[in-house]
């Protein structure tokens, strides 16, 4: 793999403080115009304690490296891997969960590079973490909300996911799956499962994951913080290109053949077909509409 690395000098900070790992994937993004960088140094910065018991990696799909400009002496250790073959999440991921327990770290917190990271964010996760949660807790989450609806974390059903109410918080007696997006996850029930699996190198990875998590006794902390957050498939011709929803409908149609979710490979024509009809007469998108009715009949 041809890529670069290279750090900061860490803050005067031992890693023995229950440190976090925390990673922010890029492409084709410079670090100064990412959202969630941007917005997580802000919310650091309001927590400099805090942020000194982070260990951050950004890894940058991009296919040029950059000169990345990370703070110096503010975070526990700061750096930058550059991987222009881009392997997707699921390859930065899986190197910021080797890094995790290289450095004997518990946690693992995942950021894509485009949420926008409230204050309260930092504060809830590591009261969470410093609660020492129960050994079945894999992961702690945030609601991530758009225009009032939960998107993440959501109930799973035999047949179709349901949105949480917005007020819930704590831990769900039912299974839960959830976005990746600043999902702090558990190093040990990561390893567990195998790490994040490749064949989902980008879309449904979630999904794949707590799927996986869930079926070894995986339980979500739900935290009491709302992110602001968007799903590419509401707003299909700014949001997404026909290539990427070629791989997203993909990812899914494979995720229901590895694990039977929502009735199997017949109830998903049947739910494809209706999401053809829905995004022909309510999205008015007849180009994506048939992307979709093609895959319901694959």
């Amino acid at each position: 793999m041809d890529s670069s690395t290279h750090s900061v000098p860490a803050a005067p900070s031992p890693m023995s403080l229950n440190c976090v790992q925390c990673v922010v994937v890029l492409y084709r993004t410079a670090l100064h115009e990412s959202e969630t960088f941007q917005t997580l140094s802000a919310a650091l910065r309001e927590y400099p304690t805090l942020a000194a018991r982070i260990s951050l990696l950004i890894y940058d799909n991009s296919p040029e490296p950059q000169a990345a400009e990370l703070p110096v002496g503010f975070f526990a250790k700061a750096s930058y891997q550059h991987d222009p073959s881009n392997g997707g999440l699921a390859t930065a991921y899986n190197h910021a969960l080797h890094a995790a327990e290289e450095a004997g770290i518990t946690w693992l917190w995942l950021f894509d590079q485009d949420t926008t990271v409230v204050p309260g964010l930092i504060p809830a996760t590591f009261t969470a973490i410093d609660r020492t949660p129960p050994s079945e807790v894999c992961g702690i989450v945030p609601k991530l909300v758009q225009d009032g609806v939960v998107l993440s974390p959501i109930a799973v059903h035999r047949f179709r996911y349901l949105p949480m109410d917005e007020g819930f918080s704590g831990l769900n007696s039912g299974w839960l799956t959830a976005l990746n997006s600043c999902a702090c996850l558990r190093v040990s029930a990561l390893r567990a499962i195998g790490g994040f699996p490749s064949q989902y190198w980008l879309d449904f990875l979630d999904h794949a994951v707590f799927h996986r998590l869930h079926k070894q006794g995986g339980r979500l902390l739900v935290l009491d913080v709302i992110i602001p957050h968007r799903l590419s498939t509401n707003n299909l011709q700014k949001e997404s290109s026909h290539r990427r929803f070629d791989n997203l409908l993909a990812a899914e149609w494979q995720f229901v053949r590895e694990t039977g979710w929502g009735g199997g490979s017949l109830m998903h024509r049947a739910r494809l077909l209706k999401r053809a009809v829905r995004t022909l007469l309510t999205l008015r998108e007849p180009a994506f509409a048939l992307q979709v009715l093609r895959w319901s009949l694959r």
